[in-house]
């Protein structure tokens, strides 16, 4: 069986960011993050973002939200 990351790997961006859609139609975000990462995952996050005419903070968020959602999927 794929572990979360490769399930999410799997997944196509533009579903992720549908269903991250949806969340936000209803879920205010209200919290802040800051994190370090490397330069050429922030480089290549922005280009994946540009492919899809979305702000790539946009498209970490709708990332992370597949994951928190993936990791609850997964405890029931």
């Amino acid at each position: 069986m794929p572990n979360v990351m490769q399930q999410l790997f799997v997944m196509n961006i533009e579903s992720l960011l549908r269903e991250y859609a949806a969340y936000r139609a209803f879920n205010k975000s209200d919290a802040v993050i800051n994190m370090r990462i490397p330069r050429p995952i922030l480089d290549r996050l922005k280009e994946l973002a540009a492919a899809q005419h979305v702000p790539y903070q946009s498209l970490i968020s709708s990332v992370l939200f597949s994951l928190a959602n993936t990791e609850d999927n997964n405890k029931q």
